[in-house]
């Protein structure tokens, strides 16, 4: 929190945002009273014209300090020297930052013409709506200075729609409270009538309703394509900022439920009201006198400046939030809990049937308990000794069925670590998965085996005897989960491996642990395409026409991996005669021409593939696998297996399954994450 950038941001954003505020404030709460307050009608137009002018010159300011620090930054000199060498040219002309800034001084420049349009003495509420709707494109013009300007594609588009919604209800709502607070001050001053500043209460209340609703809606998108997951927003420095903001909104939601349903309600009405007699003294036997109304009206203001500090906490963190990278692409969230969510407990039918109960109960439980309470509220006027049993009722309902059954919650959960949701940097590629298999040969195979079976010689002396890393329970373990028993060891089962393997090392058998499991899978299903996908080993493979195709850009097209030798001169010719829509990819482990299909000229992805199809690469003259469209291993042959895909019509069937049935991702891991 100690860049400067940080609180020239929050400043820039409260001061746009007040700006904004003041003059939606004038136009959509008091706008359509001020022919009624008459002289308290000029002086409340000049402060609001006050506010919008100072929050203007603030903006101005504070945008031009945020331009020459930015500069500075990126030129690495001090703030003072960034406008030698045409620095400040560049982040204006060459950046989006720069030209999202000409385009709001362009929006500067109409709106002091507009403010200047502007006259304290005359009603003219189509001159103020003008000066609101450019404050309100001046406000929304930032969503090209923060992370929204970095998403790309339709979903960038939907992205900064959202974030200018968010911006212009945050001007509403949050810039509007120092005019409210003013307003009702005067009204404590008497300088404006009751009815008036109960009218322009509610009116604010029912705009900010409006803005609560829309920085809900718009916020839960920004968080969700920024954080993208549970992991990066509670195990991340941006996700915890928002977490903090999150919370600092809920508090000023409360404090603005309270204005809206205790302290409104008891603003008494003057004698002009239009209400007959007996109303006001109804409503003066419900909310006191005048001077219960007097009260209302400080606990308001004060309740006001409550949260326009809240919102000054959140702009600040809204400052930090633009500096710090998101969530989404925080590569290792650290988990804070023992535990986490793991779906394994629904593959089973007497556990799903379990945990399907205690949800329901929860539900139900909390549903009646709810009912009851708002039963109870609502009779406190009629059978006022009822409510408080009902209420308690409910309470003791909803919390029976929570404490009953929230323990079977736990069987959808499992042990966790803080680092059960790092995210591998290797990309799973060919290169990791030859490396760990090395480093697995030289530091684990002693226990576990040389095909990771648990079937070592050291293993025949431990007590607890190593685990099979072929069997399905690797499969209920995330990579982070894997990364932290290699760093810190299993308790008295298996040794740390902190100073013997670095951090990429670590990662690296991790990659083949996965890809080996993966393996004896393919080699079970023994030429059949599996509705299970395995993720292939990463790969680039150059093509005739020029073009490049990799694992994760097949184009929708099904992939025919071939590693290919001497021996497989005659299947290459066969390949190139079948007009296929289908990607030919070959792997030489020899000197063998390629014909029309496209070239991986990679000695470790011939390695890698070679383990995938249970060979030694000098012996893989002529494997070959199927790879659908998004990038996961489908099946696996080799010469002599059966069915034999060099036969008429059996590759083009296998080929026809692999369209016609999605596979389920069966690799667990954080080598996924974002593909």
């Amino acid at each position: 929190m100690g860049d400067p950038l940080i609180f020239i941001r929050a400043i820039h954003f409260a001061a746009t945002l007040t700006l904004a505020g003041a003059l939606i404030f004038a136009v959509a709460v008091v706008g359509p009273i001020m022919r009624q307050m008459e002289r308290e009608g000029e002086a409340l137009r000049a402060r609001l014209l006050r506010i919008a002018w100072w929050g203007f010159a603030a903006a101005l300011i504070s945008g031009v300090a945020w331009l020459l620090v930015l500069a500075a930054d990126m030129s690495e000199r001090a703030p003072s020297e960034a406008f030698f060498g045409g620095i400040v040219w560049t982040v204006l002309l060459h950046t989006t930052f720069g030209h999202d800034w000409l385009a709001r001084l362009v929006l500067a420049a109409l709106l002091a013409a507009a403010l200047g349009w502007l006259s304290p003495k005359h009603l003219d509420l189509r001159r103020w709506a003008i000066a609101a709707l450019l404050a309100s494109a001046f406000a929304a013009a930032l969503v090209h200075s923060g992370h929204a300007a970095a998403t790309g594609g339709w979903l960038g588009t939907f992205h900064r729609a959202a974030d200018g919604l968010h911006l212009i209800a945050a001007s509403a709502w949050l810039g509007g409270l120092l005019p409210l607070a003013l307003l009702l001050t005067a009204a404590r001053r008497e300088e404006i009538s009751l009815a008036l500043a109960r009218e322009a209460t509610l009116r604010f209340s029912t705009l900010g309703l409006i803005s609560v609703g829309v920085l809900i809606a718009t916020g839960s998108v920004n968080g969700w394509i920024l954080t993208g997951s549970v992991p990066a927003l509670i195990g991340t420095d941006y996700g915890r900022l928002l977490l903090a903001k999150v919370a600092l909104f809920l508090a000023m939601v409360a404090i603005a439920a309270i204005n809206r349903l205790r302290l409104t309600p008891r603003l008494a009405l003057t004698v002009a009201s239009p209400r007959c007699e007996e109303a006001l003294l109804h409503e003066r036997s419900a909310n006191g006198s005048p001077a219960a109304a007097r009260r209302a009206l400080r606990a308001l203001a004060r309740n006001s400046v409550m949260e326009a500090i809240f919102g000054l906490a959140i702009l600040v963190i809204v400052g930090a939030l633009g500096t710090t990278p998101p969530g989404l692409h925080v590569l290792q969230p650290t988990w804070p809990f023992a535990v986490r969510y793991s779906d394994a407990a629904f593959g089973d039918a007497e556990l799903r049937g379990r945990l399907a109960l205690a949800l329901w109960a929860i539900g139900g439980g909390l549903l009646c308990g709810a009912m009851l309470a708002l039963i109870g509220a609502k009779a406190r006027r009629a059978h006022p000794r009822l409510t408080p049993w009902l209420i308690a009722a409910g309470t003791a309902v909803a919390i029976a069925c929570v404490a009953h059954f929230a323990p079977t919650l736990t069987l959808a959960t499992v042990e966790a670590y803080p680092t059960s949701f790092y995210i591998a940097p290797t990309r799973y590629s060919a290169s990791s998965i030859v490396r760990g298999a090395k480093l697995f040969a030289t530091h684990c195979a002693s226990c576990h085996g040389r095909e990771g079976r648990g079937d070592g010689p050291a293993g025949r002396f431990l007590r607890v005897k190593p685990s099979d890393l072929t069997a399905d329970h690797v499969y209920g373990h995330t990579d982070g989960d894997l990364y932290w028993w290699i760093t810190n060891g299993i308790r008295e089962v298996m040794p740390p491996f902190a100073v013997a393997l670095d951090e990429e090392a670590r990662w690296n058998v991790i990659d083949f642990v996965r890809a080996n499991a993966d393996a004896a899978r393919l080699a079970r299903a023994g030429g059949k395409v599996t509705n299970v996908g395995y993720r292939a080993p990463d790969f680039s493979a150059a093509c005739p026409d020029g073009s490049t195709v990799s694992r994760d850009r097949l184009h929708g097209r099904v992939g025919h991996l071939v590693l290919a030798g001497r021996g497989s001169t005659e299947r290459m010719a066969q390949l190139a005669a079948h007009d296929r829509d289908v990607v030919t990819i070959v792997t030489p482990v020899a000197d063998v021409a390629t014909a029309t299909a496209c070239r991986a000229d990679d000695v470790e992805l011939a390695t890698a593939l070679a383990m995938f199809g249970g060979k030694d690469v000098g012996r893989s003259d002529g494997v070959e696998f199927l790879v659908d469209p998004a990038g996961m291993l489908r099946a696996a042959w080799s010469p002599g297996g059966k069915p034999d895909w060099r036969e008429a019509g059996v590759l083009e069937r296998e080929i026809a399954a692999i369209r016609s049935t999605a596979a389920a991702t069966r690799t667990t891991g954080s080598h996924l994450h974002g593909r």
